[in-house]
């Protein structure tokens, strides 16, 4: 289907049968063109559901299937040309490429988009369905996450009360849109006015910061460990005024040599249930504090069960997960219990001042010679060690119940590591049975765009190769 230029975003839309609540999902990677279409949208009232533009055809297929979704808008630069026509073989639906309305967006700026949907009573669409953004699958398939406008517009409000953004500022997209980490900035934006940009692939972020005049940024802790291990970016970073990490946990050492460095970092927690962030650490934090998830952010609720559970409710919690039930027919999970409260499936505590400490996901958790392991702080005392770039810890069955833990290393030197000397630095950190019994050379066919890692991948990865 074409369309003459001087069709306006809205009339294509209605064209293409886009209406009010209508589910139109998105595959592509991070552009202006991208947000724009995503803002245009939300004007519209549809309801966008942006894909992993990494997912297998079959994944996108089963995402589709399980929303009764029929429209897909998809970027022609991908290399995706090959499931093309598989995907056109799915009964009904409509594959729209996203060069169609290139036209529109040349005539529009982002800003004017932004302002468009601000002008919008919030009041009155605050109910309406916004999003169904798919969950990083931490704890295996990935879910339908349907939020509403009110679930965005509380989250970007609480976030703004705790790191300023004002008219003027211009907040870095790094992280993919289609994360809720990526996608809440836009609701940042609306709400203060403030400039947005997308990263272009093309730039470095360091070069994306200077050429654009950027005041803030979001980042996963991996990003931030590569940009400052050059000073002159460091020069760079200390102009912004806030770095906003999450997507991960921030490894101590990272958090502590931003602190040397006088950088303006907050670490945060949150999820894509919780529309983003949950809660975050203060500006001039001390280094104490940044070494916890931060306080609680309004509009959110937050409580620890008697298993650790970290649990929470509030404004920002999602809709529900879009499924199917046994007869094919569409329903709205709500995994909530009496009185409102969503189980996140991460353990923690909350100490005598009011900051979360999250110890890692239950899920995650395994036991070795009858006692609890959490892979993310054996991952953190790797991390630690100036050699290592990054690691990942699994769990591998041995004898009996117990689970031997394995690690992953990431490393430009791993052949030449000595890892009698990384057990013996380990001792100092963290108990013994705690140590991986075998370290693994990170795998270069790692996609490196996630945010989150494929532990099960991992774990198949390294039984396969233990068993050589």
């Amino acid at each position: 289907m074409y369309f003459k230029k001087d069709v306006t975003i809205q009339e294509k839309f209605n064209k293409l049968k886009i209406f009010h609540n209508e589910k139109v999902a998105i595959i592509g990677s991070n552009s202006e063109n991208y947000l724009k279409l995503l803002i245009s949208l939300l004007i519209t009232g549809a309801v966008a559901m942006p894909l992993n533009p990494k997912y297998p055809i079959s994944k996108i297929y089963n995402c589709l299937l399980k929303t009764d979704c029929n429209k897909l808008i998809i970027e022609e630069n991908l290399n995706i040309n090959d499931i093309k026509d598989d995907i056109s073989d799915i009964s009904g639906i409509n594959l729209i490429p996203l060069g169609y309305f290139d036209d529109n967006f040349k005539e529009i700026n982002l800003m004017e988009l932004v302002l468009q949907l601000k002008a919008k009573n919030i009041n009155e669409i605050i109910n309406n369905n916004a999003t169904i953004i798919f969950s990083s699958g931490s704890s295996g398939v990935p879910k339908a996450v349907l939020h509403t406008i009110g679930n965005h517009y509380f989250s970007a409000l609480g976030s703004n009360y705790n790191i300023e953004l004002k008219e003027g500022d211009c907040w870095l997209i790094s992280l993919p849109l289609n994360h809720v980490s990526g996608f809440s900035t836009l609701f940042k934006s609306i709400i203060s006015e403030a400039k947005i940009k997308v990263k272009d692939k093309n730039l470095s972020l360091i070069e994306m910061i200077k050429k654009n005049n950027i005041t803030h940024i979001s980042l996963i802790p991996s990003q931030l460990s590569e940009l400052i291990e050059n000073i002159n970016n460091v020069k760079i970073l200390k102009k912004l005024k806030a770095i906003l990490l999450g997507g991960a946990p921030t490894p101590y050492f990272l958090v502590e040599e931003a602190k040397n460095l006088n950088l303006p970092v907050f670490v945060s927690y949150g999820s894509t249930e919780m529309s983003s962030q949950i809660t975050c650490t203060l500006k001039n934090d001390s280094l104490k504090h940044l070494k916890t998830s931060g306080k609680l952010l309004k509009y959110r609720e937050l409580k620890i069960n008697e298993e650790d559970e970290i649990l929470v409710k509030g404004r920002t919690l999602f809709k529900g997960y879009i499924d199917k039930d046994k007869s094919g027919k569409e329903v709205l999970l709500k995994p909530f219990d009496r009185k409102g409260w969503f189980k996140t499936g991460d353990l923690g505590f909350i100490d005598e001042e009011g900051y979360l400490h999250v110890l890692g996901r239950k899920d995650f958790m395994f036991f070795y010679k009858g006692e609890k392991i959490f892979p993310e702080e054996i991952e953190n005392a790797l991390k630690e060690i100036r050699e290592i770039n990054d690691a990942l810890v699994i769990s591998i069955p041995e004898r009996e119940e117990n689970q031997v833990p394995v690690a992953f290393i990431k490393s430009k030197n791993f052949n030449s590591l000595d890892f009698e000397l990384i057990k013996k630095i380990l001792h100092t950190k963290i108990e013994s049975y705690k140590i991986p019994q075998f370290f693994l050379n990170w795998p270069e066919s790692y996609e490196k765009e996630l945010l989150k890692p494929d532990r099960e991948g991992f774990k198949n990865l390294a039984i396969k190769q233990l068993k050589k």
